[in-house]
């Protein structure tokens, strides 16, 4: 970058490295990086370690990542959803119960995860398990379909990244509410079958939803 194009590398530059490094797998050159960065590494840094270690289920990585935002960034609740999703991922549950503790004690409010759509210059909004929509029982028909069709494709619910300690199958039906499901499912109903259909969320979409796209794009 510096020789080639004079530009100087930034933290944000450092921490898109870092999250394509982690994503990758790669999490010793990613701490590495880390470790060379020619200033002292802010939040957006010790995030993308963090996000890492959640995909690649690095429990020691995860810590030591949100120690670090816990003193840089402690009114954040990602930090503590993200360390939660680690060791629920390795059933850590007393763990879990630490971190919402900690949440508690510190009175760190996790912020819930919305979505929403537009259709016909209207904005529909929708949370987990969400309900309130007039068309609500067609959203829910369309998404046991949506179900159905996916299972025969080879789609399976990514449950160990729910942090609830619930049956798999309670964990099944969490997962198969979450907010950007439900508005897939209804964009899938109200608008033409060769519409694209653009979701927004406030939050960094799961694993889970993500693959669970991937497939509806196949099968839809």
């Amino acid at each position: 970058m510096e020789a080639m194009f004079g530009i100087k590398p930034t933290q944000e530059h450092y921490a898109c490295m870092i999250d394509l490094l982690g994503r990758a797998g790669k999490l010793n050159e990613a701490v590495e990086l880390v470790n060379s960065v020619p200033f002292e590494a802010n939040g957006s840094v010790w995030g993308a370690l963090l996000g890492a270690a959640r995909i690649h289920k690095n429990i020691e990585l995860g810590q030591k990542a949100a120690e670090m935002l816990f003193a840089l960034e402690p009114e954040k609740s990602g930090t503590h959803v993200l360390l939660a999703n680690i060791y629920a991922s390795a059933g850590m549950w007393g763990n879990v119960a630490n971190v919402r503790k900690l949440m508690k004690d510190s009175k760190v409010k996790k912020e819930p995860a919305m979505s929403w759509i537009e259709v016909k210059d209207k904005v529909y909004t929708f949370i987990v398990g969400d309900r309130s929509h007039s068309r609500s029982d067609e959203i829910y028909v369309k998404l046991d379909q949506l179900g159905d069709l996916l299972s025969k494709a080879g789609y399976k619910p990514i449950i160990e990244i729910d942090i609830h300690n619930v049956n798999e199958s309670e964990k099944e039906q969490l997962l198969y509410h979450h907010s950007e499901k439900l508005a897939v499912a209804f964009g899938l109903i109200a608008t033409p079958p060769t519409a694209p259909i653009r979701v927004k969320k406030n939050l960094r979409i799961c694993i889970d939803c993500h693959t669970f796209f991937k497939f509806v794009c196949k099968i839809v």
